[in-house]
């Protein structure tokens, strides 16, 4: 059994045509750190089946490596194979959503006509908030990121840490 037999069956278990990971998250599937040539050389993660025995275990496992970032450490898996029979059929990987739309609703139905959907939403966000976690863009209103991240979003400036804005 390859050290690298990990991969292959939680890639084997994947339901997505398209799996997206970072080098840490491959380390924390495999139980060990990746080698050094992993983040110094774009061929370690070649599709050549010759390439070493990493390369094997996503091959097998009906994956080929696509989007491969080496700066930033993260690439896409793709299936290519067929489907391991006992997984459920390949469906598109979820896309995260867009902050800056989300915070624009957000920002619409807050100053919208429907008095009782404002309320509702305002509502959700005070009991959100009750429970502070950093989970989504309301986590980082009253963050470090410089005014202009928020340009065409709120009217007013930043004041002293927190943005104002009449809800």
């Amino acid at each position: 059994m390859s050290k690298y037999e990990p991969l292959t069956a939680h890639l084997r278990k994947q339901p997505y045509r398209e799996v997206p990971y970072r080098f840490g998250d491959l380390e924390k599937i495999l139980g060990f750190e990746l080698p050094f040539s992993a983040r110094q050389h774009r061929a370690w993660w070649s599709n050549n089946g010759s390439n070493n025995v990493m390369t094997k275990a996503w091959l097998s496992a009906g994956f080929r490596t696509r989007d491969v970032d080496m700066a930033n450490e993260r690439l896409t898996f793709e299936r290519v194979g067929a489907p391991d029979p006992e997984s459920p059929p390949a469906a598109p990987a979820p896309q995260p959503p867009d902050d800056l739309a989300l915070v624009q609703r957000v920002v619409e139905v807050l100053r919208g006509d429907d008095e009782l959907q404002a309320q509702r939403l305002r509502r959700a966000i005070i009991a959100a908030l009750a429970t502070p976690k950093t989970e989504s863009v309301l986590d980082i209103f009253a963050s470090d990121l410089p005014d202009d991240a928020f340009d065409g979003v709120f009217p007013q400036r930043r004041e002293k840490g927190w943005r104002e804005i009449d809800l």
